[in-house]
């Protein structure tokens, strides 16, 4: 008798057949639609968040790398009560629920029209090779991330806590758009390093990162976060409550001239937001900064959108050759640059402390003024030194006894996604697009 086989088999064993061979005839022959447009990073799904607000009524630019392939629309910024079941969870089972629609749908082409078939698998393959390199990261990678995880001081407790919060009460598909475990404990070390009394996130999410930098600052010290979508300052607030964050909704770079005309100075920048804005963040960024300040930029090699990726790569043309600062591009995650302001410092003079913050906790109008030396700026580094050592006994006492587990071991990037998956991802995309049925008339 015939024995039948499972529909996955044969679309990764066409896709392996077919790539190759087409990818080669359309480069050298097919009309410009087809051809991808020339990529130097990665075209990903994940690892940049989209700025759900601002794009609510865009489609997201995978449409214009693939004929056909409609991209999903961003979703409402949507945040579920504590305690509700995770919504990784409801997404793959939703995921399950479409990918099983989606094979009865391709099986039933396949007897009908192998040609129109072949196209699909054609499309998949594509989407596959065009947008979602970053999760055909396969097994070496993501040992190699787990090692570099588990070779990090683990998170802290609050990191922990907005981390899966996050996973657990945000949607899955804009969850996954958070900051990569590795990463927020690279962040939390360069804050470390970089020692600030001010810090400024921009585009602070759910507060992930957030949470990496004030876990890195004294109690006298402050951090500011802007987002531009209300839902998720209101849950970045909620999970940060006691500590020294303050938060400002709205759009970013409208906070950043205001802070610039009232004279504040920041030692510290961390910058995830719309990238196709990253270029006026930048910039407005170091005016905002102190000589010798720290500004970290993530999503530098893997981006969601063709506009994405447009703007970024520009920045790449620009970093190397800003004589204001040093810079130096990082592979962790989505990719970090991290850029020191060398504007205005001369590395033969004796160290100066530029104040940022006046003892009071006031911060306007410090910019225009001159940095302190000598003893006075030995005295400044020496208290910022014991607070430092305050707050590490405050965050060993927190942790003592408190069971960590989540962000150290799961989340978006921790296994990459099956062909099984990918066919769920992209007709969950498809099904998105499709303008919703009509409602029987009664």
């Amino acid at each position: 008798g015939r024995v039948e086989v499972s529909l996955l088999l044969p679309m990764s064993m066409l896709t392996a057949l077919l790539l190759p061979a087409a990818s080669y005839v359309l480069q050298r022959a097919g009309p410009p639609l087809l051809r991808s447009p020339p990529v130097r990073g990665f075209a990903a799904a994940r690892g940049a968040r989209p700025a759900m607000a601002e794009a609510a009524e865009e489609k997201r630019a995978t449409a214009d790398v693939i004929p056909g392939m409609v991209a999903m629309e961003a979703s409402p910024a949507t945040v579920r009560a504590p305690g509700c079941p995770s919504c990784e969870v409801e997404w793959v089972a939703k995921s399950k629920d479409v990918e099983g629609t989606e094979a009865e749908r391709l099986a039933a082409l396949r007897g009908s029209d192998m040609a129109a078939y072949i196209g699909e698998i054609w499309e998949y393959g594509q989407h596959m090779n065009d947008t979602q390199r970053q999760e055909l990261a396969l097994t070496p990678d993501m040992e190699c991330r787990r090692f570099v995880i588990d070779a990090s001081t683990p998170p802290t407790p609050l990191m922990e806590a907005v981390y899966n919060a996050t996973m657990v009460r945000v949607p899955y598909e804009q969850a996954c758009y958070v900051c990569g475990p590795e990463q927020a404990m690279l962040l939390r070390t360069l804050v470390a390093i970089a020692r600030p009394r001010q810090a400024l996130d921009i585009g602070c999410f759910t507060g992930y990162a957030s949470s990496a930098i004030v876990d890195a600052l004294p109690r006298s010290a402050q951090l500011t976060c802007l987002e531009v979508e209300p839902t998720w300052t209101g849950l970045a607030s909620e999970l940060l409550e006691g500590r020294a964050a303050s938060f400002e909704t709205g759009p970013a770079i409208e906070t950043l001239r205001r802070f610039e005309e009232e004279g504040r100075r920041f030692d510290f920048v961390s910058l995830d937001a719309k990238k196709p804005m990253h270029g006026e963040y930048y910039n407005a960024s170091l005016r905002l900064l102190r000589p010798g300040g720290v500004l970290v930029m993530f999503g530098m090699l893997l981006f969601p959108t063709v506009e994405d990726q447009q703007a970024m790569e520009a920045l790449h043309e620009v970093l190397p050759n800003d004589t204001r600062v040093s810079t130096a591009q990082l592979p962790v995650g989505c990719g970090i640059q991290l850029i020191v302001k060398t504007e205005e410092v001369d590395p033969a003079a004796p160290p100066l402390h530029y104040a940022s913050q006046r003892a009071d906790g006031s911060v306007g109008g410090l910019a225009s003024q001159p940095p302190a030396d000598g003893d006075a700026a030995q005295l400044e580094r020496t208290r910022f030194e014991l607070e430092l050592e305050l707050a590490a006994i405050d965050r060993l006492v927190q942790a003592d006894g408190v069971p960590l587990g989540g962000a150290a071991a799961t989340g978006p990037g921790t296994e990459a996604l099956s062909s099984a998956g990918l066919v769920a991802l992209a007709a969950a995309r498809r099904q998105a697009a499709e303008p919703p049925a009509e409602e029987a008339q009664p």
